[in-house]
């Protein structure tokens, strides 16, 4: 009894520790705002691909919403879903890495655990498609499991069914097949009921050769350290023959082609762990050493933040008891007010887009994200033929960052977008450091 206590209480605490790191530690970031968003579309009645666009596949955003629908649509409670998903996540990590599962769950807390999102889901499937494969579990749940990796995120999905395809057994493919396409089927199901399926084609699958073109980040040093590992765990496999290696290879696509801290350091640690088995490193001193690195992680946030000004709750309506510093909860409210005035036509070209109309509870749309590479095959000249339809008939309002016009070399921003704004519209004033844009 007393053993079964200690792991329910170790897990609880990870589950607050986590939901603590989500809530109060760190501030907002874009990538929780969309992820929020997505599930909070699909919560309210909206489609993925049909009304709003998303370039991967929908599980994580569709399990969010079932979970927002049924306790509520709140950011808290979308954090609490994140929360219980990296709770077993710490699970897994223990159960795959016994001994020094503590390393691993601090670097995870660190780098990857506040922006709640489809990655995180993807490295938690893979541990547990890891651990199926060591106890040679039955072929269909593992189908079945490569089945919810391609629904999550659709390169990693299509790159872990490749090490089925060296099975030697054709009865236990074929089962792992029909695994997949029963998850798969399911999904298309979803598309072909809401109309969804060719906008879900153009966003996850045409649009993908524009996203990797012009969202290519390549950090000498990041691009290194997937080499190595990639090269370290080749040789491993060649001297073990342990097929679990080959998916410890194939998460690093989720690295491509954006090869930063984020997402370098998140497919990394299943490499790290591997590493740390074979170290057999005593449990006390990795216990040890995630107190040392909680303790330097909030050493770090306090400084990081020590400028600015925090107050909690806030008074924005979505992310009133999300930490943001006080200049951001401003900015968002005047941009609110703004749009509740201005509501008709109004299009903010930022990657405040979302943030603001979440805020304002304006239903989100396909021009809220317009981002590189998020708007399917050559996408943005259809949303600039679209505005140039739409405002030759109606009055057109346009907010955006005007130097985003020649943005910087590493940058999300659209600029034949807010090139054909700058040419073809009015500027008739600004709002903080956004421009506004009028076509009459």
């Amino acid at each position: 009894m007393p053993k079964k206590y200690n792991k329910i209480m170790e897990i609880l605490i990870n589950f607050i520790i986590i939901l603590l790191f989500n809530l109060i530690f760190n501030e907002i970031t874009y990538d929780e705002i969309w992820n929020y968003g997505f599930s909070y579309n699909i919560s309210n009645g909206l489609i993925p691909y049909r009304d709003f666009n998303m370039v991967v596949t929908p599980f994580f955003p569709l399990l969010g919403a079932s979970f927002m629908a049924t306790l509520g649509k709140n950011i808290i409670i979308y954090h609490i879903f994140n929360s219980i998903i990296c709770t077993a996540l710490f699970y897994n990590i223990k159960k795959n890495v016994p001994k020094a599962y503590y390393i691993i769950y601090a670097i995870i807390l660190y780098f990857s655990l506040t922006a709640p999102n489809y990655n995180l889901m993807c490295i938690l499937l893979t541990y547990i498609l890891i651990n199926l494969e060591k106890e040679e579990k039955n072929d269909y749940l593992i189908g079945i499991l490569l089945g919810l990796l391609f629904v999550t995120k659709q390169n990693i999905g299509i790159c872990m069914c490749l090490p089925t395809l060296l099975i030697k057994a054709k009865k236990k493919i074929i089962k792992r097949i029909v695994g997949f396409i029963i998850v798969n089927i399911i999904l298309l199901i979803y598309l072909i009921y809401n109309n969804a399926l060719y906008e879900f084609i153009d966003y996850c699958f045409l649009g993908m050769i524009d996203f990797g073109k012009k969202n290519t980040v390549n950090y000498p040093i990041f691009v290194a350290l997937v080499i190595s590992n990639i090269v370290y765990l080749i040789r491993e496999y060649i001297i073990n023959k342990d097929k679990t290696i080959i998916y410890m290879i194939l998460i690093y696509s989720m690295s491509y082609p954006i090869f930063d801290l984020y997402h370098v350091i998140l497919p990394s640690i299943i490499t790290l762990g591997y590493v740390l088995n074979k170290l057999k490193i005593n449990k006390k001193i990795t216990i040890l050493a995630f107190l040392i690195f909680f303790i330097l992680i909030a050493s770090n946030n306090i400084y990081k933040y020590k400028d600015k000004t925090f107050s909690y709750p806030n008074t924005t309506n979505s992310y009133k008891y999300r930490r943001i510093n006080n200049d951001v909860v401003n900015t968002i409210n005047i941009y609110t007010d703004y749009l509740n005035k201005n509501n008709h036509n109004t299009f903010i070209i930022d990657s405040y887009a979302y943030l603001i109309k979440l805020n304002t509870n304006i239903p989100i749309n396909k021009y809220d994200l317009l981002n590189n590479g998020n708007l399917g095959k050559n996408g943005e000249y259809k949303i600039i033929n679209e505005f140039d339809s739409l405002c030759k008939k109606e009055e057109c309002t346009f907010i955006l960052n005007k130097e985003m016009i020649n943005p910087p070399k590493f940058s999300q921003y659209n600029k034949e977008i807010y090139s054909y704004i700058d040419n073809n519209y009015k500027e008739i004033g600004s709002i903080l450091n956004l421009t506004v844009y009028k076509n009459k």
